[in-house]
């Protein structure tokens, strides 16, 4: 008998949870829906201007793009200015390897989010904090940007250079790895440790490198790296399998001149030969393969000319390149490196403002393998939008005039 009681009990328990609506709504959470009217949407893939067009959000995602006045749950009338996707950083640095305070990485990306850059390629640091900030950051616990980032990878002459400065630096995200590497371990405790992808930095010659990209897709790891490995030249790494390449400055590895990299060669000499750097070859290949030259102006110690022209032919050329920092966050600056990057590429490289926001967004977003998910303003694409008062179609430095920062639908304070 009480076995009955116990059935026609759960039956029951069962039938009010179907049929009342309050148990069901408890259960369910709620779909939130904000309308954005009277916006000047910046259409990245065609560099136009979309005119007094309503954008609707349902959570974190965009749900509708479209001319007319419906609207449904909460409504900004953005008032025809510009509504601009998130920026994309493809190369930061929110913690150094062995460890920054966190505290200052929670400043960093509520820093970079408060300024408009809503997702960084975060290009190797310390794994165990950049878990512990993303979690808090993905959990609503700590405003910030999103972090996708690297587990760094070298060989062993980085690490020794003859001198045993450090034998073993065996972490998840930083590993020694050379020829009989378990390298399918070394990718999994890579994954394991929250890593997008694993940068590959020094100390690799063109045939290790191979395999060791082949391991890094083998196990669900994009593959980012330096454009010149020491040995391997920038053609090799291409051929490797390297996804994105950084530092266009590295591109000197081109011809065979050791000058081109000593500091105190005449400025002169340095423009003079770096000039004359045949890159179609390079841009035949990124084009054929889909690399990404992550470009990396604003870290140079000297801005200089024959690095823009390469960075230029590159550009005309039709290889993609992102926009990429490389430099560690001024708190105090009034705009983050990323508006500097961008100014390099339109004042310098012969971009006009509409490819430079590109290179800042969509092709940013690729870098991480996430093109299909934000980088432009289309539906079903997360709802990671900036609103500026200028437009920064016809002026790169409308990004610095923002009025309202979306992340995952929601306003940021």
């Amino acid at each position: 008998m009480k076995i009955v009681n116990i059935v026609v009990y759960l039956i029951l328990t069962v039938l009010l949870s179907i049929y009342n609506p309050s148990v069901n709504m408890a259960q369910e959470k709620q779909d939130v829906y904000l309308t954005l009217k009277h916006a000047n949407i910046i259409d990245i893939e065609k560099g136009r201007v979309m005119s007094d067009m309503t954008v609707l959000i349902k959570n974190d995602l965009i749900a509708s793009v479209y001319k007319g006045n419906r609207t449904k749950g909460e409504v900004i009338d953005i008032q025809h200015k510009y509504l601009v996707p998130g920026l994309v950083d493809s190369h930061a640095h929110v913690t150094n390897i062995s460890g920054s305070p966190i505290e200052r990485s929670y400043k960093v990306l509520d820093y970079l989010l408060k300024h408009g850059i809503t997702t960084i390629r975060d290009a190797a640091g310390n794994g165990a904090i950049m878990q512990k900030v993303q979690a808090d950051v993905n959990h609503d616990i700590k405003t910030g940007v999103d972090i996708y980032y690297a587990a760094f990878m070298a060989g062993d002459w980085y690490y020794n250079r003859d001198q045993h400065i450090r034998k073993e630096p065996y972490h998840p995200w930083e590993q020694l790895i050379v020829p009989g590497t378990n390298l399918d371990s070394a990718m999994k405790a890579a994954k394991e440790c929250g890593a997008t992808g694993v940068k590959l930095y020094h100390s690799f010659d063109g045939t290790f490198l191979k395999e060791v990209a082949a391991a890094a897709k083998r196990n669900g790891l994009l593959v980012w790296g330096h454009a010149m490995m020491y040995p391997a030249r920038p053609l090799e790494v291409v051929r490797a399998g390297v996804q994105v390449i950084s530092h266009a400055s590295m591109l000197s590895a081109l011809i065979n001149d050791p000058k081109m990299n000593y500091r105190k060669v005449p400025q002169a000499y340095k423009d003079s030969v770096g000039s004359r750097i045949d890159v179609s070859e390079l841009a035949g290949e990124m084009k054929r393969r889909n690399v990404i030259l992550d470009a990396t102006l604003t870290v140079s110690e000297v801005k200089e000319q024959w690095i823009f022209e390469l960075v230029k032919k590159l550009h005309q050329m039709g290889v993609k390149i992102s926009a990429g920092t490389d430099k560690i966050t001024v708190l105090t600056n009034p705009y983050p490196f990323l508006i500097e990057e961008l100014n390099y590429f339109v004042n310098d490289c012969d971009f006009t403002p509409a490819e430079a926001l590109k290179a800042a967004t969509l092709i940013s977003a690729e870098t991480i393998g996430q093109d299909k998910n934000i980088g432009s303003i289309k539906v079903g694409k997360k709802a990671d939008l900036l609103v500026t008062e200028q437009n920064p179609l016809e002026d790169i430095n409308g990004l610095k005039k923002l009025s309202m920062i979306i992340k995952h639908g929601k306003v940021i304070n």
